[in-house]
């Protein structure tokens, strides 16, 4: 039976309980949303935009362990990225929830660990889907 911390490794417990730029951003650029009907999981993310690249990312919502923390780790890692840059993280971080892809991502690797309960995969996957959608609305 696994433990507690091998399913929410410290850093994933640590974004969970004090998640960074969890708020409504004033004039974002634009906004994208996304849910997980399964789980009742809903969120919004907040993005400035500006040359084509991320100044600043928020989020909001109703959202499991697994999703807030991992909308945490992404409203930070992607912080200065252009657009491209930050869709080809969404890419590797997708390949990497599924199985298809080891590289290293930094603090997002510790995601990593809920790959095993595959439901829990979609909870990690869903605030890129809205940053997604923000970015393409941007």
């Amino acid at each position: 039976m696994p433990q507690l911390e091998d399913i929410y490794p410290d850093v994933l417990r640590d974004h969970y309980e004090q998640p960074r730029n969890c708020s409504v951003l004033d004039e974002p650029t634009a906004v994208g949303t996304a849910s997980n009907p399964l789980c009742g999981d809903e969120l919004s993310v907040y993005l400035k935009a500006e040359d084509e690249a991320v100044k600043r990312v928020t989020f909001q919502g109703h959202l499991c362990a697994v999703a807030t923390a991992s909308a945490s780790m992404m409203s930070e890692a992607v912080k200065e990225r252009t657009f491209d840059e930050v869709a080809a993280m969404r890419e590797s971080f997708t390949a990497m929830m599924r199985g298809r892809e080891d590289t290293s991502m930094g603090e997002l690797d510790a995601l990593r660990s809920v790959r095993r309960y595959r439901v829990r995969v979609k909870c990690a996957l869903l605030p890129w889907e809205a940053l997604l959608e923000a970015c393409n609305a941007a």
